[in-house]
């Protein structure tokens, strides 16, 4: 959306294909209060925001799937299962979807106890108790976060160790946390439509237990949203540039669907500002 504002704004005929509510995964976080100029507003108030702002801007918005992207002579021809576009340029922004862990309740418990950001909704469980179910680099980065702000952290992982990192023995060592391992969750209870406990299963012993917790952090893995295009990705993320140039000359990407370090808001909202900007000038 960003992208599509700074393109209007340099007047150029832009539309946005989009196959599913304004704002994607913002839609999934119940608060924000590190995107600045908001000290606290939800996903998808932020998301509704931007829409008006691009319908202010009067850019054309369409609903569809794109199935296929390529290169004609001087233009894109992107594909639907609706309609057929010719273009100059294209921007991809089509992110990226946390896999989930498939149990009954998990989508009606999103932002009610289910989370896949720390940093996005961390701060709303301040001296709680809550769990993180993966075993990445990335989920104890995650869990070191978290022991700032919660008063007991339990990790649930399938394996029988932690993943080897310098992070390993840091979170060996933090007496907040507590590794359960060789477990899997196999069910989400609730109360009053808020996640109150969850049922974790020994693998190896079959038996099963229940604790309770105020919140479960899902670090399961993502699947970037590029299959229906052919560029340099790594392991499913499109690889750019500073200028967020694809491999494919006139193609650009932006947001959680590019290799990156760092996925937020604020990051994905200063990558579709360089897109924009860098497709405008492709375009001349």
């Amino acid at each position: 959306m960003t992208a599509a504002i700074y393109l209007k704004q340099a007047d150029r005929n832009v539309a946005i294909i989009d196959g599913n509510a304004p704002g994607g995964q913002l839609n999934r976080i119940n608060s924000i209060e590190n995107y600045s100029g908001f000290s606290k507003i939800s996903g998808p108030e932020l998301a509704f925001n931007m829409f008006n702002q691009l319908q202010d801007n009067k850019v054309d918005y369409k609903y569809g799937k794109v199935q296929e992207i390529k290169k004609e002579s001087d233009y894109f021809i992107v594909s639907t299962e609706k309609e057929i576009f010719s273009v100059k340029a294209v921007i991809i922004a089509t992110g990226r979807n946390p896999k989930e862990l498939g149990l009954e309740n998990e989508k009606q418990l999103l932002g009610r106890g289910i989370s896949f950001c720390a940093i996005c909704d961390g701060s709303l469980y301040r001296n709680k108790k809550i769990a993180l179910v993966g075993n990445s680099k990335e989920t104890l980065e995650e869990a070191l976060y978290l022991t700032n702000l919660v008063s007991e952290l339990l990790i649930v992982i399938k394996e029988e160790e932690l993943i080897e990192c310098d992070l390993k023995d840091k979170i060996i060592n933090n007496s907040k946390i507590k590794v359960i391992n060789n477990s899997i969750i196999t069910k989400l209870n609730s109360e009053d439509k808020k996640l109150s406990s969850i049922i974790i299963k020994n693998i190896k012993t079959n038996q099963s237990e229940e604790i309770e917790l105020s919140a479960l952090f899902e670090y399961n893995g993502y699947q970037p949203n590029t299959e229906f295009i052919d560029c340099l990705k790594n392991n499913g993320y499109i690889v750019v540039n500073q200028q967020m140039r694809t491999n494919i000359k006139g193609i650009f990407a932006c947001g959680d669907v590019i290799d990156k370090e760092v996925y937020q808001v604020s990051t994905a909202v200063a990558e579709g500002a360089i897109a924009g900007l860098q497709a405008s000038k492709y375009i001349d």
